[in-house]
């Protein structure tokens, strides 16, 4: 076995909130830009930081701050995640890899205690040993608080991959010195992680297919 543990992202990763966060998205940004904003230009274009990637959309921050644009996303998000579905396929592959005795944990730019709350309510809550987030509602970089979680849980690094669905997870893993797969059903286009992964073969289109690179 390649691996003895995984860090998975959350949204995008195991969550499929994609189309949820592009249709509040487009909600705040309608006295900004002309044409509502579609997926296809959503995962082209999103990124961290976030206040960057508002800009890409032509959000202007001289009509609302960014901190009154975050509390509405927040409030939108909060009230209507619970509507969304795990990914095809995260329940199994999770299974799998506790089977197979991996320890699981999730490293997030979302609030921690929003996601906990998640886990249960999706419950699979018990198939992680750990979780590292935020206190606050930034979508900052992950990198601190992957060295955290790894200073925390005494992993090993040379036998640890990060799953994620962006650059920035790839970023994140490089900085922490894990390696690094990412899937391309998440928030950013399969283009987009290609461009930023030095390796495509570890760039999967679905959860399912990632355990040819983790066994």
């Amino acid at each position: 076995m390649k691996y003895s543990t995984i860090i998975w992202d959350w949204n995008g990763t195991l969550l499929n909130d994609i189309e949820l966060c592009v249709r509040i998205v487009s909600e705040l940004a309608e006295t900004h830009r002309d044409n509502p904003l579609t997926v296809e230009e959503y995962k082209a274009v999103f990124g961290f930081p976030i206040v960057d990637y508002y800009q890409k959309i032509g959000i202007d921050f001289t009509k609302e701050s960014f901190e009154s644009l975050t509390k509405k996303f927040i409030s939108q998000y909060n009230n209507k995640v619970r509507n969304c579905n795990l990914h095809q396929g995260v329940s199994a592959t999770l299974d799998l890899f506790q089977q197979r005795n991996l320890s699981q944990f999730i490293l997030t730019a979302a609030h921690k205690k929003d996601v906990e709350q998640l886990l249960l309510h999706f419950d699979i809550d018990d198939y992680f040993q750990g979780i590292e987030g935020l206190d606050n509602y930034r979508a900052e970089s992950k990198v601190e608080r992957g060295r955290e979680l790894i200073r925390r849980h005494g992993i090993e690094k040379e036998k640890t991959v990060l799953v994620g669905d962006t650059i920035h997870d790839y970023e994140v893993a490089s900085e922490i010195g894990v390696d690094c797969i990412l899937i391309s059903n998440g928030h950013q286009s399969r283009d987009r992680l290609l461009s930023g992964m030095p390796v495509q073969e570890r760039v999967q289109d679905r959860i399912e297919t990632i355990h040819n690179l983790i066994f």
